[in-house]
């Protein structure tokens, strides 16, 4: 068997993050605060986060990029796989999670907005809150999903 320089890249990395690889649960008490709660270095080694509490905007723009995308949709070094926001709520507030043309997007009450997960590739499961009472167009566009 053949490897090329890119698929040996591809698995030492693989073996890396498994090394290196955490699984958290975390506990918000005021929305806005995760990017104080996971160190700038620690968020791109997170692969599977549980989050309990409020999240808003601010929130979710981080996660984005635990994720693998940016507020403008570029790719970014996060591994972030497996998202379980089943005891989270989605509120309105904090900045904006993603930049479309002209125009933020932000948070909105118990709703999962237009583009929230876009570009997020290195997600393949996310739990959502069951007070979710809508999902915008292209929240998970280019998402690729382990069970569909």
């Amino acid at each position: 068997m053949k490897f090329t320089f890119n698929k040996q890249f591809m698995v030492l990395k693989f073996l890396l993050l498994k090394c290196f690889a955490k699984q958290i649960t975390l506990k918000l008490t005021e929305a806005g605060t995760l990017p104080n709660k996971i160190g700038i270095g620690e968020k791109i080694l997170v692969t599977n986060l549980k989050i309990i509490g409020e999240i808003n905007g601010t929130d979710l723009r981080f996660i984005r990029e635990m994720a693998g995308s940016d507020v403008k949709g570029n790719s970014t070094s996060g591994n972030l796989s497996v998202l379980d926001l089943s005891e989270a709520k989605f509120v309105a507030g904090g900045d904006y999670y993603y930049k479309d043309y002209e125009d933020g997007c932000y948070t909105s009450n118990d709703i999962i907005g237009k583009y929230a997960f876009r570009d997020c590739k290195s997600l393949t499961s996310v739990i959502i809150p069951s007070s979710v009472t809508e999902i915008r167009e292209y929240a998970f566009y280019n998402c690729i999903f382990e069970n569909l």
